[in-house]
């Protein structure tokens, strides 16, 4: 069983790094509000660097291209959280589902996009295909990360079928949530909300499939 005690399990994040987080987040944000006010094909480097009171140069430290700053969703679980699931009990399928969904929703918590944020970038990939390439790219690095990190719990191969197969119905399901929670703008406890009630269907639908 997966335990949540407020035991520190990471060094407390630096300044340096928070103000590196702080300056994506704004690059991150003024790619969208832009590309909301002038459409995707109108906005550019220049004027996300400016917006934000940088340079393109710093820009392309953060994010290789503009449908990058766009598309900054949460990447890969913080060591913290990926050593939680890591050394939690149980390597049967429920288990690792359960707990994968617990830190996930843990993770999109704290780095998820506001709802309406989440559905402007859905809408603006569904119409760009660069934009659409980058998410699905995106979402194919940290499917790979995740697989690693779930090769770790149940002591397979980070490239064997189980873990990739696991890695893409999480990731699967997390979209799914995602998806759900922009739809209908539910605030309540936020994506984490979402993310598990998802994760607790697909559980369900499992162990059905197994008793038939």
């Amino acid at each position: 069983m997966i335990t949540t005690d407020p035991q520190p399990s990471a060094p407390t994040e630096g300044l340096r790094a928070r103000r590196r987080r702080r300056t994506r987040a704004e690059l991150h944000a003024a790619t969208v509000r832009l590309v909301r006010e002038l459409g995707f094909a109108h906005v550019t480097v220049e004027m996300i660097s400016t917006e934000v009171g940088v340079s393109p140069r710093t820009f392309f430290n953060y994010f290789p291209s503009k449908e990058a700053a766009l598309f900054a969703l949460p990447g890969s679980l913080p060591p913290a959280l990926a050593d939680r699931f890591a050394e939690g009990t149980g390597q049967d399928t429920d288990a690792v589902l359960r707990d994968l969904g617990d830190v996930l929703a843990d993770h999109l918590q704290e780095a998820a996009p506001s709802p309406q944020e989440l559905e402007d970038m859905l809408r603006i990939a569904e119409g760009v295909p660069s934009v659409l390439a980058t998410f699905l790219a995106q979402c194919e690095a940290a499917e790979r990360e995740l697989a690693r990190t779930i090769a770790r719990r149940t002591g397979t191969p980070a490239q064997g079928e189980s873990a990739e197969l696991l890695a893409g119905i999480a990731m699967a399901t997390v979209r799914s949530a995602l998806k759900r929670w922009s739809r209908t703008g539910e605030n309540r406890g936020g994506p984490a909300v979402c993310v598990r009630e998802s994760f607790t269907t697909l559980r369900t639908l499992l162990g059905q499939a197994a008793v038939r």
